[in-house]
């Protein structure tokens, strides 16, 4: 029998989407989501961080820089930059550095109803869990949207459960990090509530539990599999932003 590679949170949240979606997953890379590696490996350790010299990272001249450092995240000088801002904001930040403390991006095995699971959260602390987002906005009017919208809640409670179902030391907070792309790189730090964790939890394990029905049947639906009628809005029924999950994101 062939062994079932453990479940990622970044590939389970694609169910979110579609099935489809999940069964079609890619990594992505962007330079924004660049950047906030090279922020993560600044501030909670890992790889070295290094600007490549030239203007655009490709050619002979960038292949040969590359198998010069092959363990190295090699990033452009902007994105390095804007990485070193985001690592002196954060570490001016008592609170942020505080969470940011303990055993980081270690990864955890566990199983979850019989499905293998793993994860890394960036901080494994006494009695809790952080991870550290950078983005574009860290501002406690909009940033609850994005919570949604990335699933940042479900995959907290994700990491939640993996420390408990892996006979670690227990956690009973979790807390998110999130620090501004753009400078000043405003940072503020976010406790998760008991009741947010909750709807997290609910969110991943229907997404869990629909995976499996397509897993059983073979079948990856797309987003409709009918014609869909399309009806606008009006401004008084707007959709409110963050219902959808999405999959892009600045984070690394």
């Amino acid at each position: 029998m062939t062994a079932v590679e453990p479940l990622r949170f970044s590939r389970l949240k694609l169910m979110g989407k579609s099935p489809a979606h999940y069964a079609a997953y890619v990594p992505q890379e962007t330079g924004a989501m660049e950047t906030g590696s090279a922020a993560d490996a600044l501030l909670l350790g890992g790889q070295q961080v290094l600007a490549y010299p030239g203007p655009v990272r490709r050619g002979k001249e960038y292949d040969a820089f590359c198998e010069k450092h092959p363990d190295a995240l090699i990033v452009t000088a902007k994105e390095a930059a804007s990485a070193l801002g985001i690592a002196e904001a954060v570490t001016a930040c008592p609170d942020a550095v505080r969470l940011l403390t303990g055993i980081r991006q270690h990864t955890m095995l566990w199983d979850f109803n019989g499905r293998p699971c793993r994860g890394t959260p960036d901080v494994r602390g006494d009695g809790f869990l952080t991870d550290l987002k950078t983005g574009e906005t860290s501002d406690p009017r909009f940033f609850p949207f994005k919570v949604r919208r990335f699933a940042y809640h479900a995959q907290m409670s994700f990491y939640e459960t993996g420390v408990a179902l892996a006979d670690l030391p227990p956690v009973s907070e979790s807390y998110i990090v999130s620090v501004e792309q753009a400078p000043p790189h405003v940072v503020t730090v976010y406790r998760l509530t008991t009741a947010t964790i909750e709807l997290g939890a609910r969110l991943w394990r229907l997404w869990l539990e629909q995976l499996q029905v397509c897993e059983a049947s073979g079948a990856f639906p797309p987003y409709s599999q009918s014609i869909v009628d399309l009806e606008l809005f009006e401004d008084e029924e707007l959709l409110e932003l963050g219902d959808a999950v999405e999959v892009v994101e600045t984070t690394a």
